[in-house]
């Protein structure tokens, strides 16, 4: 894809329509309507997104019924043990959903536009995420504090917010430097989404904030990618309904892990957010595993 034909990626355009169209309706709708929303956002496209991760690990596979089961319980064991690591050891859980998320997010945002075969590239995506996760952290220094005291009992200090945020500038500044070649034909159009980004999370407090980035910015673009990797095209309705349909029943799996997870835990942990982020730190872990074999498929071809 060349540089002329950026504006016209389908990922590109719909986070960029519906991110600006989110800062719209925020002036316009009632706080707590939009808190509902933005959860909504989260346990939608932002859980549909991972909904497929058995298709994608079984593809080009034999795929009977017994196999698909077997996978599946696999799959869902996974989730059920980082839940319980997740507790039992929440300091350093936290930590790598964090680096783990990081470099998700930024390989997501930096292929939306197509695959890269740079191995070179790897540490890149990953302080380009890590400075997303800085920039959002930055904004919102008192809830975050606030989560991770909840889910660790761990007191952060002021001091982290900013030494990450510079930190992380540094590194991805040098880094697209270095990869400056690999890099060059997207820079005006990430430069684009960047400002988008920063007008989201400087707008709203934490939970929006984080809904718009991880719904607008990730989960849509992935789910995009994910079913032309599963159906083909897609930008033709069928292959986008036939995505949500594969995905339907591990969707509703999370949402009943979700509760449970609530039940269990509400007399332990009194922030609701620190329930809501614990809960897609679990989920997230096999996720990014899933998406790196993924994208490594389309490298590899």
């Amino acid at each position: 894809m060349t540089k002329n034909n950026y504006s016209d990626n389908l990922s590109f355009k719909l986070t960029m329509i519906l991110s600006l169209f989110s800062v719209f309706v925020s002036n316009h709708l009632n706080s707590e309507y939009f808190y509902f929303a933005c959860y909504g956002l989260i346990l939608t496209f932002g859980i549909i997104h991972g909904a497929n991760d058995i298709l994608i690990l079984l593809k080009g596979k034999k795929q009977t019924k017994k196999i698909v089961i077997r996978s599946t319980v696999k799959y869902l064991s996974i989730v059920l043990l980082i839940s319980v690591l997740f507790f039992l050891f929440s300091e350093i859980s936290l930590l790598f959903f964090v680096l783990f998320s990081a470099y998700h997010f930024g390989e997501q945002q930096w292929t939306i536009f197509g695959s890269n075969q740079s191995k070179s590239i790897s540490l890149f995506y990953f302080f380009f995420g890590l400075l997303i996760f800085s920039i959002l952290f930055l904004f919102n220094q008192s809830d975050v504090s606030n989560i991770v005291f909840e889910i660790t009992k761990i007191h952060i200090s002021e001091n982290i917010y900013s030494g990450g945020f510079i930190f992380s500038s540094l590194c991805t500044l040098l880094l697209i430097i270095l990869n400056y070649q690999i890099l060059k034909k997207q820079l005006l159009h990430q430069l684009a989404l960047l400002v988008v980004m920063l007008l989201v999370f400087f707008t709203y407090e934490l939970l929006p904030a984080f809904a718009i980035y991880f719904v607008f910015f990730h989960s849509i673009p992935s789910i995009i990618e994910q079913s032309d990797y599963l159906f083909g095209d897609s930008t033709k309705a069928e292959n986008f309904k036939k995505f949500l349909l594969k995905g339907a029943v591990y969707w509703l799996l999370a949402l009943v892990f979700l509760v449970v997870m609530y039940l269990i835990l509400k007399n332990n942990i009194d922030f609701s957010l620190a329930i809501f982020f614990s809960f897609l730190a679990a989920i997230t872990f096999p996720h990014v595993l899933v998406i790196y074999k993924m994208k490594s498929d389309i490298h590899s071809k």
